[in-house]
C-alpha cells in the first residue's frame, strides 16, 4: 500500500516540474470522507519562502460514486471568476504514471465545512448564512447551459426526470441485498406521476447540501463536491437541498439555516424561475429514492471489502433510515 510519505514525494517532483521551480513540502494530509475521490490538503513553499495551500483530488480504486474526474473539473472550471464561489482550478492529470491515479488540482480556499447532522452549527450566522447558501444555487441554476464549458457536458436529449430516476434505479438493483417495500412504494410513485420538463435547463451540482460548502463566520467562501454534476431541471439541486435529512432535527428550516418559505422566496428571485409546487414534491421523493441508492451503494462497498471506510457502514444504517422514514412521510401524505 503507497504511504503519505511515497505519495507527498511524488507530488512535489510532479509539481516543481510544473511550476518549473524547486518546492518544499510543508504539510501533507489527508481529509477522510470522501465518496468518489482521494482528498489531500497541501502546504507547500516555494524557494523565496512564497507559500501556497493546495488540494489535491485523486480517483479512487473504489469509489461509492462513480464518476468522470473531468465531469467535476468542468463544473469547477465553469463557475471561475463568478459569485458562484469555487477554488481555483490549476491541472488536471489523466495519466495514472504520475500519482499513482488520475488526480486534479486546485487552490485551497479558506473556511471549515460543518456536518451536514448538526444542528446549529451555523449559529449565531444561519440567517446571513441561509440567504447564501439558497442566493448561490439560484445562481448555480441560471447559469446558461449554452456556455463553452456547461456545453461539454453529455446531454442525451431525454427527459430529466426520467435519465435521473433511471440511472439511480440502476444503481439499487445492482447493490441491494433485499427488497425494501417502502422504498419499492416511493420509487412506484415517481414512474406513476411524471413531473413536468423543466422549460430552463441547468448545470445541477448532484450534491449541493449544507456540509458541502466551506464558511468563515457569515460568509460562504466555497462550494464544494461537484463530482455529480450534470445537465438536468434546476428543481433537483433544490428538492436536494431542501430534504429534511440535512435538517432532521429542525425540519422548519432546511439545511439549518433559514425557513422553508424564505429559503424559495431568495432562489427563485435569483435565478428567476418560478416554482411549480406539485413538481418539486416530485423532485423531493426523487430525492428519497436517490439517497437510499447512495447509502445502498456505501453498504455494498462496505459488505464486499471493497472500501471499508466506517463511513460506508454508517451510511445505510442512520441516513438509509432517515430516507425511509421521508418516503414514508411524504407517501402517507399523499393518502392523507
Amino acid at each position: 500500500m503507497e504511504s503519505n510519505k511515497d505519495l507527498s514525494n511524488k507530488f512535489i517532483a510532479y509539481y516543481s516540474s510544473l511550476v518549473g521551480k524547486e518546492i518544499s513540502l510543508l504539510s501533507f494530509e489527508r481529509i477522510f470522507g470522501g465518496a468518489s475521490r482521494e482528498t489531500y490538503k497541501i502546504h507547500i513553499k516555494d524557494q523565496s519562502n512564497l507559500e501556497e495551500k493546495l488540494i489535491l483530488r485523486r480517483t479512487q480504486k473504489s469509489s461509492l460514486i462513480e464518476t468522470s474526474q473531468s465531469t467535476e473539473y468542468l463544473a469547477y472550471s465553469a463557475y471561475q471568476e463568478t459569485s458562484v464561489p469555487v477554488p481555483l482550478m490549476i491541472d488536471i492529470n489523466e495519466d495514472q504514471e504520475i500519482l499513482g491515479a488520475p488526480f486534479m488540482l486546485m487552490q485551497q480556499l479558506d473556511g471549515v465545512a460543518a456536518s451536514p447532522f448538526t444542528p446549529d452549527v451555523y449559529s449565531p450566522n444561519e440567517q446571513k448564512l441561509g440567504e447564501q447558501f439558497w442566493s448561490i444555487l439560484g445562481e448555480i441554476a441560471k447559469k446558461d447551459i449554452e456556455d463553452d464549458f456547461i456545453n461539454q457536458f453529455d446531454n442525451t436529449g431525454n427527459p430529466c426526470w426520467k435519465q435521473e430516476l433511471d440511472k439511480w434505479i440502476a444503481v439499487i438493483r445492482e447493490d441491494s441485498i433485499s427488497v425494501e417495500p417502502i422504498l419499492e412504494a416511493g420509487i412506484r410513485k415517481l414512474y406513476e406521476n411524471e413531473p413536468k420538463e423543466s422549460k430552463k435547463k441547468s448545470l445541477v451540482h448532484g450534491d449541493y447540501r449544507n456540509g458541502n460548502f466551506l464558511f468563515m463566520e457569515d460568509r460562504i467562501t466555497g462550494i464544494l463536491d461537484w463530482e455529480m454534476a450534470h445537465i438536468g431541471d434546476p428543481l433537483e439541486d433544490l428538492a436536494w437541498a431542501l430534504s429534511p435529512i440535512w435538517s432532521w432535527q429542525d425540519q422548519g428550516k432546511p439545511a439549518y439555516m433559514i425557513a422553508r418559505q424564505e429559503a424559495l422566496s431568495i432562489w427563485e428571485k435569483v435565478s428567476g424561475l418560478t416554482i411549480d409546487e406539485n413538481d418539486l414534491k416530485w423532485w423531493e421523493l426523487f430525492a428519497c429514492v436517490k439517497g437510499m441508492a447512495i447509502w445502498i451503494s456505501a453498504g455494498n462497498e462496505f459488505k464486499t471489502g471493497k472500501n471499508i471506510d466506517p463511513i460506508n457502514l454508517f451510511s445505510p444504517w442512520i441516513p438509509g433510515d432517515i430516507h425511509l422514514e421521508i418516503i414514508l412521510n411524504i407517501l402517507d401524505e399523499d393518502l392523507n
